[in-house]
């Protein structure tokens, strides 16, 4: 199981619904949370033994103008470089939450600016210490989702959580099957839906044979 540690910060994060909704969907095996709004200070010996237990970093903030919150800023300043040697080679993932919508970041979009822009310092953290990058989740405009969306993005950040890398087809069917089969040890109901699921896996694979086999010939 991946050891996930998630450093969470928000301004306003005791009344944030975009904030709890992060947290309630984050509360499953295998992951941490670590809120630093609660802290008067940084001890860094602490930080740094969390660090050192997990196998996946999660930075979750809200887009505070086009930036980090400023408490999140002042983690990254006290901990990243005695960080070093935990933290080298280790996955790192993004998950931040805006009040625009997500179409909005791109060229010709409202902000004229894209995510990958906005998150261009902490990638370079990341590069500098040889972090594997995981694809990033934002959750745009909660207040505006279905509940059909707000579960979509729950799969997605639960798999940013806990889902092995790469974040491919095959691994997400695989991690289907596994949350599938964890709910079925509680509610045996579900049993004929994991054996569709299942079955439909093996289907797959079976194409995916065929088709290299056919590529040989061309």
């Amino acid at each position: 199981m991946t050891n996930t540690l998630v450093i969470a910060s928000h301004p306003d994060y005791q009344h944030s619904l975009s904030q709890r909704f992060f947290t309630e969907s984050a509360k499953i095996p295998g992951v941490t949370i670590h809120f630093l709004d609660t802290l008067d200070q940084f001890i860094v010996a602490d930080e740094l033994s969390l660090l050192s237990e997990c196998d996946r970093l999660i930075l979750q903030f809200p887009l505070y103008w086009y930036s980090v919150p400023a408490k999140m800023k002042a983690w990254i300043d006290a901990i990243w470089s005695p960080a070093e040697t935990v933290l080298r080679g280790k996955e790192i993932g993004f998950a931040i939450s805006t009040g625009v919508a997500a179409k909005g970041f791109q060229l010709g979009g409202t902000e004229q600016i894209s995510f990958n822009e906005i998150l261009r310092p902490q990638l370079m953290m990341a590069q500098k210490y040889q972090m594997r990058v995981l694809p990033l989740v934002v959750l745009d405009q909660l207040m505006y989702k279905s509940e059909k969306q707000k579960r979509a993005f729950v799969i997605d950040y639960q798999q940013l959580l806990t889902m092995p890398a790469p974040f491919s087809f095959e691994q997400r069917q695989r991690w289907f099957i596994d949350r599938l089969r964890t709910h079925v040890a509680v509610n045996p109901k579900l049993n004929p839906l994991l054996t569709q699921v299942e079955d439909n896996y093996e289907l797959l694979h079976d194409l995916n044979d065929a088709l290299t086999s056919l590529e040989e010939f061309f």
